[in-house]
């Protein structure tokens, strides 16, 4: 197999993701707010359906990135357009929804919009027979979400926001099924993604996402509140960086030819897991919350942080592919933490830094032993 030319991700990619994060850490502050240290259904609902909308149109951009975009004023104009969009949309998704539902979903709206302004140029300016049939998949998918969600504006609260969800879910889902040349819907010329690139953009979203996490906990390193039990949520937070550093960086292999949609929609468990983890691990030590919830939030965010990191277990080098046993074990220890947690987290909130702490160390030694140890035998 020849070597796949690898793509720059220029610095505009980069501030366009900027916003991106923001939105996110705009949505996670919806469940931050916990009402007695509860989330509402509701709350946890908004954050959930926000996540995927906000996630998805990101993933839209960076495949139209990946495979037509340059760095051309024309690409840049558009990114700049959705990113005022975003900005309005997110500064509304925080509050109450029903009172700003206009000031979030018209924005989502246009950016849809927006996207398939861009792909329609696309389409009359390639001559790729195989890059015009990928493109008419995405005339249906944003078509169907810029109808749905201008429509749900015209429907009061109560029945606008289930044609937007509805809109929001069938098209988060059909680029997975309409994008796949072995489905039938695009040609089986159609070329492979520059799958470098693709991974080298998920990767960095999800480190900003990191630094996103460490805002978070920063409330716990200050003077009044600085502690032992400071270091290990730090610990926590870093274990969780290596683990998805070793799988990205040094287990996976890059050079190879992929559509890379298993990657794309394993990164929403990714990111939603760590929305959740960066919430529970700043409602560590808050006596106003409740740890029964935190610790549900913790190893619920863990446990979808792993499932879609494993996913890349395809992906990996040869001799590099995670053994069943180890995977298993993966999947466990989020399991065993929320029962271990069960029987000691009426104690405190140390006992509960604890075992978080020694289950996260658990599964960062797995994967950093793993590829030690093949290192060593392939070196």
């Amino acid at each position: 197999m020849s070597l796949i030319k690898h793509k720059k991700v220029e610095l505009t990619e980069l501030f366009y993701d900027l916003v991106y994060v923001y939105a996110i850490s705009q949505l996670t502050s919806i469940i931050h707010h916990a009402h007695h240290g509860v989330v509402s259904l509701e709350s946890f609902f908004n954050f959930s359906v926000g996540l995927i909308i906000f996630i998805n149109s990101w993933m839209v951009q960076a495949v139209y990135t990946n495979r037509f975009g340059s760095n051309s004023l024309r690409n840049i104009f558009f990114m700049f357009l959705q990113m005022i969009c975003l900005l309005v949309a997110s500064r509304a998704v925080s509050s109450d929804w029903r009172d700003n539902f206009l000031w979030i979903f018209f924005p989502m709206a246009s950016i849809s919009l927006l996207l398939l302004f861009q792909y329609i140029l696309e389409y009359f300016t390639t001559s790729n027979i195989s890059d015009k049939s990928f493109i008419k998949q995405f005339f249906y998918i944003l078509g169907l979400r810029s109808a749905g969600l201008f429509i749900s504006l015209l429907f009061p609260y109560e029945i606008g926001i289930w044609i937007a969800i509805f809109s929001i879910i069938s098209t988060w889902l059909l680029p997975g099924l309409l994008s796949d040349p072995r489905n039938g819907f695009v040609s089986a010329e159609l070329r492979p993604v520059n799958f470098p690139h693709l991974i080298e953009r998920l990767s960095l979203l999800v480190i900003i996402t990191f630094g996103e996490a460490l805002i978070g906990i920063s409330e716990h390193f200050s003077s009044g509140s600085f502690s032992l039990q400071s270091i290990l949520i730090f610990i926590i937070v870093t274990n969780l960086f290596m683990i998805y550093i070793v799988e990205i960086d040094h287990l996976l292999d890059t050079n190879r030819e992929e559509t890379g949609i298993r990657a794309i929609y394993s990164h929403y468990p990714i990111l939603f897991g760590l929305s959740l983890i960066t919430i529970s691990l700043s409602f560590f030590e808050n006596s106003d919350m409740n740890i029964f919830y935190t610790m549900l939030y913790f190893y619920g965010g863990l446990l979808l942080f792993i499932i879609g990191l494993v996913q890349h277990n395809v992906y990996n080098k040869i001799g590099y592919v995670l053994p069943k046993n180890l995977l298993a074990v993966l999947i466990l220890l989020p399991i065993m933490g929320t029962i271990i947690s069960l029987v000691f987290f009426s104690k405190s909130w140390w006992t509960l830094t604890i075992i978080a702490c020694i289950i996260s160390s658990i599964m960062m030694i797995g994967f950093i032993h793993f590829n030690i140890k093949n290192t060593l035998s392939h070196s």
